[in-house]
Formats: C-alpha cells, sequence, structure tokens
C-alpha cells in the first residue's frame, strides 16, 4: 500500500500511531525495568559515564530523535506497507493501553 496525497486520512493515521509507537519505543528504552533492556542500559550508562552521550538514556528528549527518524524512513521506504503497521500498530496500542490503565487507577489507591 502506497499512501497519496488523496489519502489524507490514512497519513495522519500513521502519523498518530507511528507518534504513539515512538512514544513507547522511547519509554521502554528510558524507563521500564525490562530485564534486557535494563541490562543493555545499565551496560551503556556504565561505558558512557565520563562522556556527554549518557543523557541519551536518561532523556526521553534526547532519545527521541535517534528513534522517530529511521522510523519516519522506514514508513517512507515501506510505502506504509503492513511490515510498518504491524510493530508501530502494536507499539502504540500498547503505549495507549498502559497509559489508559495507568489513569484508570488513582495513584493513592495503587500498590
Amino acid at each position: 500500500m502506497t499512501v497519496t496525497v488523496s489519502e489524507p486520512f490514512v497519513l495522519l493515521l500513521a502519523i498518530a500511531v507511528g507518534v504513539l509507537a515512538c512514544a513507547r519505543v522511547v519509554r521502554l528504552l528510558i524507563d521500564d525495568d525490562f530485564p534486557p533492556v535494563l541490562k543493555v542500559r545499565v551496560w551503556y550508562l556504565n561505558r558512557t559515564a565520563d562522556s556527554n552521550w549518557q543523557g541519551l538514556f536518561e532523556c526521553p528528549w534526547c532519545m527521541a530523535p535517534y528513534i522517530t527518524l529511521p522510523n519516519i524512513l522506514f514508513a517512507w521506504a515501506s510505502g506504509l506497507a503492513w511490515y510498518w503497521w504491524l510493530p508501530n500498530a502494536w507499539a502504540a496500542a500498547s503505549w495507549a493501553v498502559s497509559y489508559v490503565s495507568l489513569r484508570d487507577i488513582p495513584p493513592e489507591s495503587r500498590e
């Protein structure tokens, strides 16, 4: 599937899905405790302890450009084919469900 200017809804949907998917990946890399990612994050932070690049895994503002650019290039190169939609929709839905779930229970009620 190739998106053209005559299909603005698909383009807007792709932008929304891409933004949420990238937000999920940034969250995974910066804040989540998923063991394989946590191990890579700790390894990277230890290796860059005295470097200006250490903030990359500590700051979502710093990480986001390095996540979004490849995703934009992938979307463009694939023509928004199903193999772009599948991982991006999965990541976007994952972020949205987590966000709604987190906000569903007041913080003082959470254990």
